[in-house]
């Protein structure tokens, strides 16, 4: 009891020491790059070994010009997954869950649809590890005003809403990020615990690490659940945004400061020890950011995510981290293990033009992480005649955009001398060297990047770490952006030509596509009513989603009535046909995706 009590305040100390000698020089850094970045404000902490920096800059409230505080409170979005995934473990170490634990059998009031659940039903590491094959996220579970910070976690499944729990690949298989799968682990804490997740967490985890300014519960700037110290959060231009209740609140709802996130970062350096006892068994701990039994890991590819953690390659450097955004704010954690050391931030600002990963690159060099050495390409990489060609995502992120993700985020890598290059429409070029078997390095990382692998059916498939690529034809691929473009020129004939008819007075020359071309016109309905709502508003059930839903679904119909019109020997031209042709076959190719009616409550 002696050894415990005087461990703690050597402990306590060591913090107060650190905190008091926090770098000026670095201060001054992080300054210059929230001005340079447009950002608000940032609480931060740097953690070697027994040396603790924390430290702030800007500001807290832009209205009140409150200036912000290390001890600052703020929201950190998925870092949140991280959090959690320890109160998981925990549970695992007690023995009221093991990671092999049957989480359909166990959630028994949730329809999973798994083609796999004879032999691979979904296990509590899979949904630690996204490989449970879930998709991400519907639109409907973040962007909804209807979600309380109460609302019972089986709501983020409603039934009404279709299933949302198909099972996409086997579980274990592939990497798939899902927002889902973290719910998931929330309704598994509850069915073990009998309480409430937030309140398990805060009570017998946070509680255990002194992390005492930390609650998984809702907190929020104003209203009933508001708290001083949480800093406001913000968009570009400095447009403020309060805190938001959503569905899938297990996977981003976390409040904490920089001071209580170093003693997580302690707690993670102390192999899952707090005063000397033991929160986690150490060969979960070793897990943490290793990547097992999927397709890439077996191919040979060792980056991934593993328990709570993705194992990271930047910088020249090589780290066990988690980014984190939700309404308003950023926040990212990497740690360094071997070398003790390891640093978080928040920032209450969410920008999509600032380039966050300047802070990465600037605690790295503050803490002086050792350079990883470059693994030397081998040459004796698989045949590679094979590899070269069209690649789609498989499975992309959200189920419901999968085929916009297969037209707009597909890739193409071509033979280049000694290298392979990676092409695709929004990124720059990747450069892949061989390194041994399957496995291949991007130019710019030091370990393995990229595994190639096929299946039993010879399908190929790349994976990166984050993101899984299945080889398709690449006529197929040809032939659908071909539909979109000749539909889209169909769309815009009729609109604009129907436009140019009507301004002339001439309605008897709207002819064959005067149906289609009012169709069209009343789009600005929606249009216009999405633009005086809230963006919150957009997953709910409203006058703009309902006119849109009607109008996009009456778009093929119109079009048929315009051809058939057309045929009974109303007044047309053979390009108003030609254009409704190909708008309709545009639209038949929507439809049979699943995207026409356009409804994003579902």
């Amino acid at each position: 009891m002696i050894k415990t009590i005087i461990s703690s305040l050597l402990i306590l100390l060591s913090f107060n020491s650190a905190y008091a000698n926090s770098n000026a020089q670095l201060a001054t850094k992080v300054e210059k790059a929230i001005e340079q970045e447009q950002l608000v404000g940032i609480t931060w902490t740097a953690v070697a070994d027994e040396h603790v920096q924390v430290g702030s800059a800007g500001y807290a409230n832009v209205s009140s010009q409150e200036a912000m505080k290390p001890e600052q409170k703020m929201h950190v979005g998925s870092v949140t997954k991280s959090v959690l995934a320890m109160g998981v473990l925990h549970l695992v170490y007690q023995g009221a869950l093991s990671l092999d634990t049957n989480v359909e059998a166990l959630l028994g009031e949730l329809h999973f649809d798994n083609p796999w659940s004879q032999h691979s039903p979904i296990q509590v590491k899979h949904l630690l590890e996204h490989t449970a094959g879930l998709d991400n996220i519907r639109m409907w579970q973040l962007l909804n005003t209807h979600a309380s910070p109460d609302s019972p976690l089986r709501h983020a499944f409603s039934s009404s809403q279709g299933n949302l729990l198909t099972v996409r690949t086997e579980p274990g298989s592939q990497y798939s990020y899902s927002n889902m799968g973290y719910t998931l682990l929330a309704m598994v804490i509850e069915a073990v615990t009998q309480q409430r997740y937030e309140e398990y967490l805060d009570t017998n985890l946070l509680a255990a690490l002194g992390m005492h300014n930390s609650s998984f519960e809702f907190i929020s700037q104003q209203g009933p659940f508001a708290d001083p110290l949480l800093a406001m959060g913000y968009h570009e231009n400095h447009v403020a945004q309060p805190a938001v209740a959503n569905y899938l609140r297990p996977s981003g709802q976390f409040t904490t400061t920089a001071p209580d996130m170093a003693k997580f970062i302690r707690f993670l350096l102390h192999d899952g020890r707090v005063n000397g006892e033991r929160l986690i068994a150490a060969n979960h701990m070793a897990r943490l950011a290793t990547p097992l039994h999927t397709d890439a890991q077996r191919a040979g590819l060792n980056i991934g995510h593993g328990l709570a953690f993705a194992s990271r390659d930047r910088h020249q450097v090589l780290g066990m981290c988690h980014p984190g955004t939700t309404f308003g704010f950023r926040a990212y954690i990497c740690l360094f293990p071997e070398q003790r050391k390891g640093f978080f931030y928040a920032i209450n600002t969410d920008n999509e033009t600032s380039g966050y990963e300047r802070f990465n690159k600037l605690f790295i060099n503050e803490l002086d992480i050792s350079k990883a050495t470059p693994v030397a390409p081998k040459g004796n990489a698989i045949e590679r005649s094979a590899l070269p060609g069209v690649y789609t995502p498989s499975p992309n992120s959200m189920a419901e955009f999968e085929f916009m993700d297969m037209l707009f985020h597909f890739i193409w890598l071509e033979q280049a001398n000694e290298h392979l290059v990676v092409k695709s429409l929004q990124k720059e070029d990747k450069q892949l060297l061989a390194i041994e078997g399957g496995l291949f390095r991007d130019t710019t990382r030091t370990q393995g990047s990229h595994v190639f692998y096929a299946n039993k059916q010879g399908q190929w498939f790349i994976h990166d770490g984050r993101k899984t690529y299945r080889k398709v034809s690449g006529v197929a691929l040809s032939l659908y952006w071909l539909s979109m473009l000749a539909g889209l020129s169909g769309l815009i004939y009729i609109f604009i030509v129907g436009l140019i008819r009507l301004v002339k007075r001439n309605n008897q020359g709207l002819g064959a596509i005067k149906w289609g071309f009012i169709n069209l016109g009343l789009f600005a309905l929606p249009i216009c009513l999405y633009m005086n709502q809230s963006f919150l508003e957009f997953g709910d059930i409203n006058a703009a989603s309902i006119s849109l839903a009607v109008l996009s679904g009456l778009l093929p119909l119109t079009l048929v009535f315009c051809l058939w019109a057309a045929r009974k020997g109303q007044q047309c031209k053979r390009l108003d046909v030609a254009s409704l042709v190909l708008a309709l076959q545009w639209c038949v190719v929507l439809v049979a995706w699943g995207l026409l009616p356009i409804m994003f409550w579902r």
